[in-house]
């Protein structure tokens, strides 16, 4: 069998199927760009944002250079004091050898010196600036706890702002319809030429309505574009739906559990140790005086020796008690905030507490509400095709319908919020699955 060949543009002999199999992959090359725009950005899941947040938002990335600020400083904390060194140049005056005048410039002395903290102190300087190391983790905690709520509430809005937004746009095209059955009925002298303006106005309205839905919408991806460290404009898109569910949680196991994790909490008790510790580094200054040891060389033509110094400076003065008494009380104050933050953090556990069990009851009422509004938007309508129900009457029915959809969806949201809020207070905030620390 015979098979043709073909000339390509560079003289290259190609069969038929090659010439094919070429010609889909310039097809596939040319419109990918095109298919990749068609099918959108990846959808995310709330797990995902949250995820790519602990990651990317500006709070996050720097509380954790914080950590590393601080290992800095206690690295530095721990080292001993520098070395000081100290040199003597004679010889400087002019001379007259051989009628010249000179000077010879010579190195008489040098001196190596290492000075001391108080035995005991530089210990306890190390462990108080571990101590901030350990605080600036517990203030990753605090900052996710923050972001976390962020997150969430922002994802509920965009979620909302979705159902707003096709909310509206069912209520235009409702109205919009219901414009055209008046037009109608007026042209057959069953309506008021007031009822067809009154209906144009409606229209107007929910195409404003419409339009402010989009925007809302817009904003609120882009605030959720800030969070997860890309530009404002980015495409964005949400998997995950508004769904119901319901939490139960006993007050005093939460608070329970608030006390024992919150990092706040955590954190003024580690500064109360580090007080603690001041406390004792200023006693130790009281007794234990600062040293210095040393080596001085001397090379001046009367002398040529080694010498090992010793030094200590004690403060015979003051006995140091002034930086003891501020350490006492600093201490005390300190104390003083660890009692006050914990009943603090109990009222806040309790207010979120009441107030997510407030939204939950009110998701329930407005679900409710909801489901009666459908019904009722179902009987409006068949009434006043039946002539049975006034023109403004049914406008007002609409009115109400309408808003009781959008509230529905707006109590989920705030419920969302209130149970991420709550689980901020009680430190409920786990690290999202595969984020990096």
């Amino acid at each position: 069998m015979k098979v043709e060949k073909f000339m390509n543009l560079k003289g290259i002999i190609m069969t038929p199927r090659k010439t094919i199999a070429l010609l889909i992959g310039a097809i596939f090359f040319i419109t990918q760009p095109v298919f990749a725009e068609a099918v959108g950005p990846e959808a995310l899941t709330l797990e995902d944002a949250l995820r790519i947040a602990y990651v990317n938002h500006p709070a996050m990335l720097e509380v954790k250079q914080e950590i590393s600020a601080s290992k800095g400083r206690w690295m530095q904390a721990e080292a001993l004091p520098d070395l000081e060194m100290e040199m003597k140049v004679g010889g400087l005056k002019k001379q007259n050898q051989d009628g010249k005048e000179t000077r010879k410039g010579n190195v008489d002395s040098f001196l190596f010196q290492q000075p001391l903290d108080p035995l005991g102190t530089r210990f306890l300087r190390g462990r108080m600036a571990w101590d901030e190391v350990k605080i600036s983790r517990g203030n990753v905690e605090l900052v996710w706890a923050r972001v976390r709520q962020e997150v969430i509430g922002l994802y509920a809005s965009i979620l909302t702002d979705e159902k707003a937004q096709e909310i509206a746009e069912e209520n235009l095209k409702a109205t919009r319809q219901f414009f055209t059955h008046v037009e109608t009925r007026y042209q057959s002298g069953n309506a008021l030429q007031s009822d067809v303006i009154r209906s144009k106005i409606e229209v107007s309205r929910s195409e404003n309505d419409f339009l402010v839905a989009q925007k809302n919408l817009q904003v609120s991806k882009g605030k959720m574009n800030l969070a997860l460290g890309r530009t404002v404009e980015s495409p964005i898109q949400l998997s995950d739906f508004l769904a119901y569910e319901s939490v139960h949680l006993q007050y005093a196991q939460i608070m329970k559990q608030a006390l024992e994790k919150r990092a706040d909490v955590r954190n003024e008790e580690t500064r109360l140790k580090t007080r603690k510790k001041g406390v004792w580094s200023a006693l130790l200054k009281v007794i234990l005086p600062k040293m210095a040891i040393g080596v001085e060389r001397t090379t001046t033509d009367y002398e040529n020796d080694t010498a090992i110094l010793i030094g200590a400076s004690y403060p015979l003065w003051g006995f140091n008690l002034g930086e003891v008494k501020e350490a006492k009380a600093e201490k005390k104050i300190q104390q003083v905030r660890v009692e006050a933050l914990k009943r603090q953090v109990g009222l806040e556990v309790y207010q979120a507490f009441l107030e997510s069990e407030l939204a939950d009851k009110q998701v329930t009422l407005q679900k409710r509400a909801q489901d009666e509004a459908n019904e009722l938007l179902r009987q409006i309508t068949l009434q006043y095709e039946e002539g049975k129900v006034p023109f403004l009457s049914y406008l007002e029915n609409i009115k109400t319908i309408k808003e009781t959809r959008l509230a529905y969806f707006t109590t989920l949201k705030n419920y969302k919020e209130t149970v991420a809020d709550l689980e901020r207070t009680i430190q409920a905030t786990p690290i999202p699955e595969g984020a990096k620390s």
